[in-house]
């Protein structure tokens, strides 16, 4: 009985260490940036590109030559799914927010990008 009581114990303790709180704001970022209201919808599960535009951000940065260093250079993270990044061709600086878009079964890696206003 003394067992059991403790293997669940540790169980309610583990997960409870499992779960990271949830921020509502990225650090460094204005809490009126319309990246925040973005990542906070990020950090709850699967979105569309329509979202990444309603939230005044660009969907069409390919996440793929990001993460490769294919025309663009990643500058630095801000915190989990937040960094910053570089278009090498025009110079021009960007906050991306990664996320998950869906398309049927399928999951598909995405970037959010506001340009980092002069």
């Amino acid at each position: 009985m003394v067992k059991k009581f403790t293997a669940q114990i540790l169980l309610v303790v583990f997960f409870a260490g499992c779960s990271a709180p949830v921020s509502d704001t990225i650090p460094l970022i204005p809490k009126d940036h319309p990246a925040n209201k973005f990542y906070h919808s990020a950090q709850l599960g699967m979105l569309s590109d329509k979202v990444c535009r309603d939230d005044q951000g660009d969907p069409t940065v390919p996440a793929g030559k990001i993460a490769e260093g294919k025309g663009y250079t990643k500058l630095g993270d801000l915190t989990a799914g937040v960094f910053r990044f570089r278009e090498n061709a025009t110079g021009k600086q960007y906050l991306g927010v990664s996320f998950l878009q869906y398309s049927g079964f399928l999951q598909i890696p995405k970037v959010c990008a506001w340009e980092k206003k002069k």
